[in-house]
């Protein structure tokens, strides 16, 4: 992490949130060079508890 920096890189305003230091680039720098954050995929019309070929189950041990 770079939590130590407290200037943008690329514009070299102060960074105020963790996030933006953590990264070494502000939030509107980020989205005009193309770096900000996408929001998460979500899936849809796959009904829930559907059963996939091949899919395994994380809790279940191997025997």
């Amino acid at each position: 992490m770079r939590e130590h920096v407290v200037r943008c890189e690329a514009c070299k305003h102060t960074l105020r949130t963790p996030e933006s230091r953590a990264a070494g680039i502000g939030p509107e720098c980020a989205a005009r060079l193309g770096l900000a954050p996408r929001k998460p995929l979500r899936i849809t019309g796959v009904p829930r508890g559907w059963n996939c070929e091949g899919q395994i189950d994380l809790l279940e041990e191997e025997g």
